[in-house]
């Protein structure tokens, strides 16, 4: 995953492409970095989604532009829309099943 620190290259990125997944962490955060883990793994099985992430610390404008108030949280975008988004408690199953449908 690449980490962003500017806002405006994190949204421009979202924008150029196709399919984005954006994970939103905190730090000292032990569910972040297990969760963090687990959605790298996942994402190796489809090459084709941009996978950003980045820190509420290091850009805390992140929490307003995308109305996230906890971590970890998972945001899924099509073409700069959101399609989907999980925080606090990740369901695996369910990303892998909308990762599935919306890249095959």
């Amino acid at each position: 995953m690449q980490e962003y620190l500017e806002l405006t290259e994190l949204l421009a990125e979202i924008e150029r492409h196709p399919t984005s997944l954006l994970f939103i962490k905190t730090a000292n955060c032990g569910v972040c970095d297990v969760t963090y883990a687990r959605t790298v793994e996942l994402l190796k099985q489809y090459p084709q989604v941009k996978s950003i992430v980045v820190s509420m610390e290091i850009t805390p404008n992140i929490s307003g532009e995308f109305l996230v108030f906890t971590a970890p949280a998972i945001l899924l975008f099509m073409d700069g829309k959101e399609v989907f988004r999980q925080a606090r408690f990740v369901s695996f199953d369910e990303l892998e099943r909308v990762l599935t449908s919306i890249t095959c």
